[in-house]
């Protein structure tokens, strides 16, 4: 005869079993971020699996065996997953992270940070791309209470969160959504690395940023930036003004054909020949490449440069005042040859 009560154990010892099972692998918290929420960008339809490995490369799933298991009980393997922005939050288990993987995102927006704006404009941009008001998310950005929540940031340094790049953003988003997401952005791209590197320079994140604007506004070619980024360290080494014209143009605050001598006497906390050390915030919108080539600024003696008088674009480096001079006066002859600006006093 069957025994019915060795069958009941065995049912009752292998429910508890696959309902322990599903417990260790579906209940716990399994994602851990550096802040609360993570962006996942997905620009196109992408198969589940790279997904996941994006996922574990990313460092944002804290038990990948689990995770693994999960997605293959849910079927999430034989899945595709749709583009868009999936805004991942702290601590979901992986319950709540496949099923939210398994969804439509809502509607996002491909916004693009353009380089060499003005700061205001660059703001103007996003918001126009997104249908919310420029002064919502300018005040918000200004905002000391809300600017405490996300570290030591003013109302000038704030805009070192802008640096070219394309985010997805989902169109709905408020201007406290859009802050957030720029924050997020900001603190990803700051990898321990990258914030080793930038300590070993003697700067912060955000002087980081204020130098690499005047580095690529001086310059869009990629050779001469860490150079440029090189010269301007090596003044701020020997306590020198960094006396750099993309700092004149913005305490202007107009475009200029030529920077006088009058232009240098402008009162700004921004015009750097007559302000020790950097700016209190960037002067313009910079390039990743530029935010690279200050943190492998180049290694020399340089102390001083001024664009060549063939107009190529490229600079003249040197070491010493009398040697600058030479050059500058080169050039100045040739502007004034092409009646560009005037001369000053």
């Amino acid at each position: 005869m069957i025994n019915l009560s060795g069958v009941k154990a065995f049912l009752l010892g292998g429910f508890f079993l696959l309902g322990s099972v599903l417990t260790i692998v579906f209940l716990p918290p399994n994602t851990e971020f550096s802040h609360d929420i993570f962006d996942l960008e997905i620009l196109e339809q992408r198969k589940a699996s790279e997904v996941i490995k994006d996922l574990e490369a990313d460092q944002a799933i804290h038990n990948q065996v689990t995770f693994r298991i999960a997605a293959w009980i849910l079927g999430y393997y034989e899945q595709v997953t749709a583009p868009g922005l999936y805004q991942l939050k702290e601590r979901w288990n992986n319950w709540q992270l496949i099923g939210h993987l398994k969804s439509t995102p809502p509607t996002s927006v491909a916004v693009v940070i353009v380089p060499y704006q003005m700061r205001r404009n660059t703001i103007k941009n996003l918001c126009a791309n997104l249908d919310i008001k420029y002064t919502a998310l300018r005040d918000l950005l200004h905002d000391p209470h809300y600017l405490k929540s996300w570290g030591p940031f003013n109302k000038e340094s704030i805009y070192c969160l802008l640096f070219a790049d394309t985010l997805l953003i989902h169109k709905d988003s408020r201007a406290k959504e859009v802050a957030d997401r720029l924050f997020r952005n900001y603190l990803d791209y700051w990898s321990p690395p990258k914030l080793e590197r930038a300590a070993s320079l003697g700067l912060t994140p955000q002087e980081v940023g204020i130098l690499a604007s005047i580095v690529y506004a001086e310059t869009k070619i990629g050779e001469e930036m860490p150079v440029i980024a090189g010269l301007y360290l090596n003044r701020l080494q020997q306590d020198m003004r960094l006396q750099a014209d993309p700092t004149v143009v913005y305490a202007a605050g107009r475009p200029l054909n030529r920077v006088l001598k009058a232009h240098k006497r402008i009162r700004s906390d921004y015009n750097t020949y007559r302000v020790e050390g950097l700016p209190p915030g960037p002067v313009f919108t910079p390039t990743q490449e530029a935010l690279e080539a200050v943190l492998n600024a180049g290694d020399h003696d340089y102390l001083y440069f001024c664009a060549r008088h063939d107009f190529s674009g490229y600079h003249h480096f040197s070491r010493t005042l009398d040697e600058h001079q030479k050059a500058a006066k080169q050039y100045q002859r040739e502007l004034n040859k092409r009646k560009i600006g005037f001369r000053g006093p």
